[in-house]
Parts: C-alpha cells; sequence; structure tokens
C-alpha cells in the first residue's frame, strides 16, 4: 500500500468550516446590540466600535463622549432636543419620569414610507406637521447622513446593513435622551434652591 503524499489529502484532514452565522464578531458594527446597552459609556463604546482606541490610552467612555460630542452626532440630536424633546418636558409637571421615545422599528417604518418627508438637497426640511416618529425620524436619516460620509463617521469604510446602522445610532440617541434627561433635572433642581 503506498503512503500518501503531501498534495494528497489525508482522510483525516477536515474542511475548514465555513463561520456559524449565530456568532457575530466582538465590537463595532456586527456585535450584538441589547435594548439597554446604550446605560454604560464603555458598552455604547464597543457596540459604536470606538473601544478601539483603547491602545492610544482613551477608555471607550472617553471615545463615545467624544464622538457624542462631534459633528457625527451633536448638531442632528441637539436638533432633535430643541425641536421636540424640550417642548415636551417643558409640558411635563413636576416630578415626572422621562417619557420612552417611540420604537426604532416605528421610526425606520415612517423613513421608509416617505424618504423624501426626511431628505432634501438643501439641507432644509419643512416640519410642519411633524410629529414625534417624524422627529426622531429626521434625527436619524441626519445621523445616518453624517456617519456615513463625515471623517470621524461610525461607518466610513466600513460594511454592515442599514439596520445595524440603525440599531448603533438608536443606542447613542437613547442615551444622548438619558443625558439630556439628566442635565435637566439637574438644571431644575439648581434653579429651585437659588429661585
Amino acid at each position: 500500500m503506498p503512503s500518501p503524499t503531501g498534495t494528497e489529502p489525508q482522510a483525516e484532514e477536515v474542511s475548514p468550516q465555513p463561520p456559524d452565522p449565530t456568532k457575530v464578531e466582538r465590537g463595532g458594527p456586527k456585535s450584538a446590540i441589547k435594548h439597554k446597552d446604550y446605560k454604560a459609556f464603555d458598552r455604547l463604546a464597543h457596540i459604536l466600535g470606538l473601544d478601539t482606541k483603547a491602545d492610544l490610552g482613551l477608555s471607550g467612555r472617553v471615545c463615545a463622549k467624544a464622538w457624542m460630542a462631534s459633528d457625527s452626532f451633536k448638531p442632528a440630536y441637539d436638533e432633535l432636543v430643541r425641536d421636540w424633546i424640550d417642548s415636551r418636558w417643558d409640558k411635563a409637571v413636576d416630578g415626572m419620569t422621562r417619557k420612552r421615545a417611540p420604537k426604532l422599528n416605528k421610526i425606520a417604518d415612517a423613513i421608509s414610507k416617505a424618504p423624501e418627508r426626511y431628505m432634501s438637497p438643501t439641507g432644509v426640511i419643512n416640519k410642519e406637521g411633524f410629529g414625534e416618529i417624524d422627529h426622531y425620524a429626521l434625527c436619524l436619516v441626519r445621523l445616518r447622513t453624517a456617519n456615513d460620509s463625515n471623517p470621524n463617521g461610525l461607518f466610513v469604510g466600513k460594511t454592515c446593513s442599514q439596520e445595524q446602522k440603525d440599531k448603533m445610532l438608536w443606542q447613542a440617541m437613547m442615551r444622548g435622551g438619558a443625558e439630556a434627561w439628566r442635565v435637566r433635572k439637574r438644571r431644575n433642581r439648581l434653579s429651585a434652591v437659588n429661585g
């Protein structure tokens, strides 16, 4: 019986297995995202793919906060707070809890049904008749655009589905809401003490 040569496949050799589709890479656009991941800055940084800056000595918390203060997040989110969220909070009674944002799937559905409502070649959008879903949808569309095109955008040079991008941006929007609420409550307490 002839011995096998190096070019003939061995009986014990196993062909490489394709990656398990249920597993996701750790961090970044393909990371599994849970509903309340936004509550911890380090987890948010991990989801957004910003925790890779650790080799520079920056914590995920610092990276997430820096990105949220950048042109890739702040202008669109500040517009949402100014045009919608603050007006809802101004009408609230003392001691109320923060109202939950609408569900991401409802926002994505609104965008898919009427994308022209949230986009304009000039960037100026007619917000007449906008409701809660519309304001959140406009913010999400602006965040998509900023993070696809800004040099420090989350998606520059990366490939992931629109659904995955939306989930990542939604977590940042939820964190932005939590931060805005915390700042507002502190400001209200200070004005009550000083008033």
